[in-house]
């Protein structure tokens, strides 16, 4: 029994040391360069999102909120695909919020579109490419919301600056 008990440590001790010498990482190693391309975020509904011109709606979306600073921060980056019916909401806390939402890490186009504390769509940027940097935009309505949809769905769909609504529920 004395002999196990002493072996063991023995044993483990030059183990660690083997594979620690053997199998060392280091920091410029490609394996922590390309992470980011083996993340894949699943979508999570937290909703409902009714778009609607002149009172009738023209779509209903399952939405992903986004109003926690780092929901907001991470967005639908790290994500290979968005199925046509979907899309991200971001909550926005004060009106310069919406000049931080980069495309940095995005593996998909997409429309971007700003709709005021009425609820009404103000403007979309469309065919949003993804690792590129979105231009400062100077609005003159405060931002309440940002929805992210996969870039063409707004034409699409028929949102219209000044004219389209939202409004969403939590499921």
């Amino acid at each position: 029994m004395k002999k196990i008990n002493i072996l063991f440590p023995l044993i483990t001790m030059f183990m660690c040391l083997f594979i620690n010498s053997s199998e060392r990482i280091y920091e410029n190693s490609d394996m922590f360069l390309d992470i980011g391309s083996l993340l894949e975020i699943e979508f999570l509904k937290d909703g409902e999102l009714y778009l609607k011109n002149n009172n009738n709606v023209i779509k209903k979306i399952d939405i992903e909120l986004a109003d926690l600073d780092t929901e907001k921060k991470n967005g639908l980056k790290y994500r290979s695909f968005l199925k046509e019916s979907r899309g991200m909401l971001f909550i926005l806390k004060n009106k310069e919020e919406y000049k931080k939402i980069d495309m940095k890490d995005m593996r998909i186009s997409l429309d971007i579109v700003y709709i005021n504390q009425f609820d009404t769509v103000i403007f979309v940027n469309k065919y949003v490419n993804p690792m590129k940097n979105i231009e400062n935009l100077n609005l003159d309505s405060p931002i309440k919301y940002i929805l992210e949809i996969n870039a063409g769905m707004s034409k699409k769909w028929g949102i219209k600056e000044g004219i389209t609504k939202i409004t969403w529920i939590m499921k």
